[in-house]
């Protein structure tokens, strides 16, 4: 029996899932020159991994091969999008590659068109355009010369596009069932667990330069909270609300609403390391609201109409 959650619930635990993935920024900041990326991303699905296991064993005793193979799929876009962007910032600037990641929330309403045929509405265009414009001020990037990093990282808007818009086909007519949630979950943690693990002894038997040394020692509080914040928050949480929520609204919105990650991401680096927001920082923080308010206009116009 499927049990139908609110819109305006599920888009609510989704913003509480980008606040989440917000945080992440200052945590791994510090936690990085501990270890490499690759073996940093290896661990924290492991760890997620393995608490899912604990948690819910019950949840994985029973398989089916649609599950299996949307999982596999799912995992290969999470964990291409991860990689691409994680190699990405070794090589250009955290700010260029926020904007550029930024730039998936253009790309879902096209790929929905393209894998769906589902139509977009005109206020979720101008919602994304609005958001995008938002992002351009919050990042203040500089794009006077192109890298190889840029380049990997355009390459990975393509997988998160790609992966959210997948997603809702995945789920969308699913039964709801937590179960199933579960198991999309852990394939996702252990494809790029595997990922995470195979990048990172391919870069240390090629010399591939990585960001920080692998010594665990100098660093082991930051690198521990780090990975507890990721593996338990990040990821084995707010993934799987994820997972389970995202069927009830629309990619587009959806996307609209990870667009607030990096005002969240300002937000907690203030609080936490202390770093200050300028006016165009703030100025973006709030196209972006802009461009989530466009979103909703055509749900809001919708209620409105129910009620006369």
């Amino acid at each position: 029996m499927q049990h139908s959650v609110p819109q305006w619930r599920a888009e609510l635990v989704l913003l509480a899932v980008t606040l989440i993935w917000g945080g992440t920024f200052a945590v791994v900041k510090s936690a990085v020159v501990a270890t490499s990326p690759f073996l940093f991303t290896g661990l924290r699905f492991l760890l997620a991994l393995l608490l899912m296991l604990m948690l819910w064993r019950g949840a994985f005793q029973r398989w089916d091969t649609p599950t299996i193979r949307h999982g596999l799929i799912l995992g290969t876009l999470l964990a291409g999008g991860f990689s691409l962007q994680t190699v990405g910032l070794v090589h250009t600037t955290a700010s260029r590659s926020a904007f550029i990641t930024g730039t998936t929330i253009v790309l879902v309403p096209f790929f929905q068109w393209l894998g769906q045929r589902r139509s977009v509405q005109p206020w979720e265009w101008a919602g994304a355009a609005a958001a995008l414009l938002g992002l351009w001020q919050l990042s203040n990037p500089r794009f006077e010369v192109w890298n190889i990093g840029d380049l990997l990282t355009i390459a990975s808007t393509v997988f998160w596009a790609t992966y959210i818009v997948v997603l809702d086909s995945f789920t969308r007519p699913a039964s709801g069932a937590l179960q199933h949630s579960l198991r999309l979950t852990l394939l996702q943690f252990a494809v790029t667990a595997i990922t995470g693990f195979g990048l990172h002894t391919l870069a240390v038997v090629t010399g591939f330069p990585s960001q920080g040394q692998g010594n665990i020692g100098q660093s082991s509080f930051q690198l521990l909270f780090a990975l507890a914040y990721t593996a338990i928050l990040a990821s084995l949480i707010a993934m799987l609300l994820q997972t389970h929520y995202q069927r009830y609204t629309t990619p587009v919105r959806a996307s609209l609403i990870y667009a607030l990650e990096p005002p969240f991401a300002s937000l907690i680096a203030w609080m936490v390391l202390g770093e200050q927001l300028s006016l165009r920082e703030l100025l973006g923080a709030g196209l972006i609201l802009v461009g989530i308010g466009l979103a909703q206009l055509p749900r809001i116009r919708h209620a409105l109409a129910l009620e006369r």
